[in-house]
């Protein structure tokens, strides 16, 4: 008996089942081998026999499962039946290992004394099995992890796609008709159908596979029953949460097993994926998570459709607000345009005839009726100041007010202001007093709207007064920038802290003030905000107020648009 031989041959065997034929081919010529079998220990069942009709007796099988090593068993009197079939026979046992566990048997009949007292050669023969059952074992799982690496690479390009597709195109349909043909793909199913819920309505959005496509599109149940739940479900089957009757459509179309996952994403459901089975199928862990996967894909596309909707709408809304406000600037233009036609220049007429009649140069005018006239005349310069505070407050909020740059002394600059609101001072009896520093740098800035601003000031501080207004003028900074400032202080009744944040508002007039448009002094931070400046001020109750121009040394000229009002009629009407 040459066991050396039919090990070898044995180790040269492709899987078991080629093991087991070259095993009884090899032995069964030497030991003339009656019959034999491959027995799965775990699953008591017979993967390979010999000849294909032989059958053992339960309880022979049963003993034999029990055999921890090598034996040899004569056939008797314990197994009659089988001592019938095989009479004066050996019954030769072989278990074999794998994975460190005894999990089948080899077991051979042949005539008695075939098989030899010394049992130790037959185990180069279990050997040559164990070794051809592990390494088919090793090949077995290597096969599952391939197939298992190249479904991972199926599903990893089916989701790059997918996600190409979502970030190339607003088009959901496009991108939810390929959620369902890779749904199908991927899971192996028969049919896919995605349904969108679009306020208490769902319907079908992408299908494939469908027998009936029209009649699938109406039954909306499950896909509503799937949005209603928030989580995934699974329809026919042992363990499922629904059954296949209950969705006629899906009955219809063949369904045994089905399973149904929500769109969702971020918390918001906007509709259902539904995978069909037209046969019996064990809905697994990796098709819910795959299936969650792909829905979040068509989730997003859904919901970036949605968005990009949302945004068309307030494009289009902005662009007839733009539209509108173009319309309304053109209308402001037209309309500031107007003023200066049709007011300024026929006030500025009205205070030219006066002020000739005034000068006697119509002849003599009675002292009543030049009085009326000298009230008409200051009527007229309100008005004319208005105009100039409207038109100089637009120009200034679009940006088109002028700045003439030039070099000039704090020196120069206060004497302009003093020689307007000197006479003003004295006719209501205020004592203006005016402080410069020492050795004060030079200004470049627009002497005529630095003009503006301390008259508009120092008007307003005169008018509310009745002791003194002081006009300092000191040198500061501004972070790392030289600049001056020029203070404007008086003895007046003062602003109430709830008021003096309103000051510089556009038409505020704060309490106990009477006259004046309530432009001067917002026009005036504007103004000074060009020069590269700041206006502020601080008061006291009962004290007085003081408010603080800072100018830069060297203010940057803006680009040239067109010249406003006059400054030397704008800016004195008071807050």
């Amino acid at each position: 008996m040459d066991l050396q031989r039919t090990a070898l041959r044995i180790y040269q065997s492709e899987d078991p089942a080629a093991a087991f034929r070259n095993t009884v081919e090899s032995l069964g010529a030497q030991l003339k081998v009656l019959c034999a079998m491959h027995v799965d220990l775990n699953e008591r069942s017979i993967l390979h026999r010999w000849p294909e009709q032989v059958e053992l007796t339960p309880d022979l099988v049963d003993m034999a499962l029990h055999v921890m090593r090598p034996e040899v068993f004569p056939i008797g009197s314990e197994f009659p039946i089988d001592a019938v079939n095989f009479p004066e026979a050996d019954m030769l046992l072989l278990p074999l290992r794998a994975d460190q566990k005894r999990n089948s048997l080899c077991v051979m009949m042949a005539p008695e004394g075939s098989f030899g007292e010394d049992l130790q050669p037959w185990q180069q023969v279990i050997e040559a099995l164990e070794h051809v059952h592990q390494r088919h074992q090793r090949v077995q799982r290597a096969e599952a992890e391939a197939k298992e690496l190249r479904q991972r690479v199926e599903e990893s390009e089916a989701l790059h796609t997918l996600g190409l597709a979502a970030n190339r195109t607003l088009d959901k349909d496009e991108v939810l008709s390929l959620v369902a043909r890779f749904t199908r793909t991927l899971l192996g199913a028969h049919y896919v159908t995605v349904s969108t819920a679009h306020g208490d309505r769902i319907y079908t959005a992408a299908s494939v596979g469908l027998r009936n496509t029209q009649k699938a599109q109406d039954d909306y149940h499950l896909a509503r029953t799937v949005v209603e739940a928030e989580k995934p479900l699974t329809v026919g089957g042992a363990e499922a949460n629904l059954r296949v009757e209950n969705f006629p459509c899906h009955a219809e179309e063949g369904m045994k097993v089905g399973l149904g996952i929500p769109l969702s994403l971020f918390g918001d459901t906007f509709g259902a994926l539904v995978v069909g089975y037209r046969r019996e199928y064990s809905i697994l862990p990796r098709d819910v998570r795959l299936g969650l996967t792909l829905a979040g894909h068509a989730a997003v596309a859904i919901a970036n459709a949605q968005l990009h909707e949302t945004v068309a709408d307030r494009s289009a809304e902005l662009e007839a607000a733009y539209a509108e406000l173009s319309r309304l600037s053109e209308s402001k233009e037209r309309f500031f345009a107007s003023i200066n036609h049709e007011l300024r220049n026929p006030v500025g007429a009205i205070m030219g005839y006066n002020t000739l009649l005034l000068d006697g140069v119509g002849g003599d005018i009675p002292e009543k009726a030049a009085k009326w006239l000298r009230k008409s005349q200051a009527a007229a310069e309100n008005l004319l100041a208005l105009v100039n505070d409207i038109l100089d407050l637009s120009k200034v909020a679009a940006g088109k007010m002028d700045l003439a740059m030039e070099e000039i002394t704090v020196e120069q600059l206060l004497d302009r202001v003093t020689g307007i609101i000197g006479p003003l001072a004295d006719q209501k009896e205020v004592n203006l007093v005016v402080e410069i520093a020492e050795g004060l740098p030079t200004l470049r800035t627009d002497p005529l709207r630095v003009q503006q601003i301390l008259v508009n000031l120092l008007s307003n501080a005169v008018k509310f007064t009745r002791g003194e207004v002081r006009l300092a003028a000191t040198a500061s900074a501004t972070g790392d920038q030289p600049s001056v400032e020029l203070a404007v202080s008086d003895t007046g009744a003062g602003i109430p802290p709830e008021d003096l944040g309103r000051i510089f508002e556009e038409y505020e007039q704060i309490k106990g003030t009477k006259g004046g448009t309530g432009l001067g002094l917002p026009i005036s931070r504007r103004l000074a905000g060009l020069l590269g400046g700041d206006l502020s001020a601080e008061s006291e109750v009962g004290v007085g107020s003081r408010f603080m121009l800072r100018l830069p040394l060297s203010a940057a000229a803006p680009e040239p648009a067109v010249h406003g009002g006059t400054p030397e009629t704008a800016g004195a009407t008071g807050q």
